[in-house]
């Protein structure tokens, strides 16, 4: 049998004080551990490091051409 979200509410509700203030202290650190701000893969940081640094006005056709050779 699986408990509902109303059932779970309706029994932290029924806790005595000092349950509760534990309860309250126990869901703080699940909010924290649990957050969604992970570190972004190390390619990921640097591309957003180099983005919008560079000088030579080129078009990347221009310097798709200048790394095969073809200018």
């Amino acid at each position: 049998m699986s408990t509902t979200e109303a059932q779970i509410l309706e029994m932290i509700r029924q806790l005595p004080k000092p349950a509760l203030d534990e309860v309250k202290v126990f869901l703080d650190f699940l909010t924290w551990r649990y957050q969604e701000n992970l570190p972004q893969p190390r390619g990921t940081a640097i591309i957003a490091t180099m983005r919008g640094k560079a000088t030579a006005r080129m078009t990347t056709d221009a310097i798709l051409n200048l790394t095969r050779g073809n200018e």
